[in-house]
């Protein structure tokens, strides 16, 4: 819709300066637009934009809201995520694993979960990291 109306405000300027350019000295453009200047056409896409940009920043403070909303696991002493570290050699702080044939949906979810919950984990799960399935050993 927005779009819509943008496109409307600019087609009816450009009418609106082709018709004055042609006719410099006469009331056409004012007869066919209804208009006798461009400030009507300019203050609406102006509220039209300020419109878009409104509730583009309401949606963003609800989505901010609703990101702080989510809930993480915390350190009792500090009240803040765990610090978590990967011992060296190692890449992943979990290797998920399942029943190709039934547990995919599932460990997909854990995953997913398990993000949510600590950011900042990496969790190994063959659908997402496995390049090669001859390579599995080596992760």
């Amino acid at each position: 819709l927005v779009l819509l109306l943008f496109f409307l405000g600019a087609n009816w300027t450009t009418v609106y300066l082709g018709i004055e350019e042609r006719h410099p000295n006469s009331k056409d453009a004012e007869a066919i637009l209804g208009l006798s200047s461009l400030d009507p056409i300019v203050d609406s896409l102006i509220v039209l934009v300020a419109v878009a940009l409104l509730i583009f920043l309401i949606g963003a403070i609800v989505a901010a809201r609703h990101i702080a909303k989510v809930p993480t696991i915390r350190l009792v002493s500090n009240k803040q995520p765990p610090e978590l570290m990967i011992a060296r050699g190692l890449t992943w702080h979990l290797f998920n694993s399942h029943i190709w044939s039934t547990g995919q949906d599932a460990a997909a979810v854990i995953k997913n979960e398990l993000q949510l919950l600590l950011p900042g984990i990496k969790i190994f799960l063959d659908v997402d990291d496995l390049d090669d399935i001859g390579a599995l050993e080596e992760y």
